[in-house]
């Protein structure tokens, strides 16, 4: 069975030969392959490089293009800071009324967005479609606090209704043409983080009146399927407020979240995707993983429709490899689950 099949038959609700497994391998890839950063986030050919590394040593069952949120800022102007052990990230936000706003970016038309879509393309030609290839994508909910840093856009959001309105207008129009442009460079799906519609970060009231609609406009015009990110925050307790959203194949949990929680709000359609978090892979043992990959087993134990990722963001350029042979190990029941 390829891994194409593996997570197709979970996301129509049947079992298959084991559970797919995707734990979040991007930036990992550069160091599988040797190559710098600054080098592997400018250059799509060295990012799928990496990847091809990635498969060489742990073969997982999808495989993601580049988690570089901090480009789509940089596409409209935002400053970026680099470091030797992590994806370029916004260094200075952009200072932008709603009165005032850029045209939308075409992809092919800056070299930032090119790249990212370069990426994805490349990659998934180099999977030939055994294994599906995530692309990752800002949220029309997001990208303005991307743009003008978190505490000017939750200032939009809480005093100025209507600047909100025309920057998530603007954000729906980048998500739309960066959507398009990854399916059609051959994306399976498209991740995407999602915090500023989550009830730990708005009200209820501001999200139901700014940040969901803005998401039902954006998803409906994606021509293909999302999987709706938690990013970095609970989701499961109120995972409620998303389960209409159009395109939406499935939601990628907190390690966290109740996975029970989560299905018994959604039923049973939805793809459920839960594991550890990434970023905290490279302060932990072998055993701490592999224990939270089992409750996830254990919890989904008769759910076809879910599988093991990691949540939230990269796992860590200086993660010991055995780390995440633990955590594959336990996924494919390759060795005892005894709790």
């Amino acid at each position: 069975m390829t891994s194409l099949e593996r997570i197709g038959a979970a996301l129509s609700g049947k079992f298959a030969d084991r559970r797919a497994v995707a734990p979040l391998l991007a930036l990992y890839g550069s160091r599988l392959a040797g190559i710098p950063l600054e080098r592997y986030y400018r250059d799509a050919a060295a990012y799928t490089e990496g990847q091809q590394a990635v498969v060489r040593r742990f073969d997982p069952d999808a495989l993601f293009g580049p988690f570089v949120l901090a480009y789509e800022a940089a596409a409209y102007g935002a400053e970026l800071k680099w470091t030797e052990t992590a994806p370029p990230n916004v260094r200075k936000h952009l200072r932008l009324s709603a009165g005032a706003l850029p045209s939308i970016i075409a992809p092919e038309n800056d070299a930032d967005l090119s790249y990212l879509v370069e990426s994805v393309r490349l990659t998934a030609e180099f999977c030939r479609g055994e294994k599906p290839v995530a692309a990752v994508l800002t949220s029309p909910a997001d990208l303005p606090a991307l743009l003008l840093g978190v505490d000017a856009w939750l200032e939009i959001l809480l005093f100025d209704p209507a600047a909100a309105s025309d920057f998530l207008s603007f954000s729906e129009e980048h998500f739309v043409a960066l959507a398009s442009a990854y399916f059609k460079a051959g994306a399976t799906f498209i991740a995407v983080p999602i915090m500023f519609a989550n009830p730990a970060i708005l009200t209820d009231a501001l999200i139901e009146k700014l940040a969901l609609p803005a998401l039902r406009r954006a998803f409906a015009r994606a021509s293909g399927p999302i999987v709706f990110h938690h990013g970095a925050i609970p989701l499961a307790e109120r995972i409620g407020m998303f389960k209409d959203l159009p395109n939406v194949a499935g939601f990628l949990l907190d390690e966290k979240d109740d996975s029970t929680t989560a299905r018994n709000t959604l039923g049973p359609g939805p793809l459920l995707i839960a594991g550890p978090a990434g970023p905290t892979l490279r302060n932990r043992s072998p055993e701490s993983v592999a224990a939270t990959v089992r409750r996830f087993l254990r919890e989904r134990a008769d759910d076809p429709a879910f599988m093991i990722a990691t949540g939230a963001a990269d796992i860590p350029v200086d993660t010991d490899p055995e780390i995440i042979d633990a955590l594959l190990r336990a996924a494919r029941n390759e060795e005892p689950i005894d709790g």
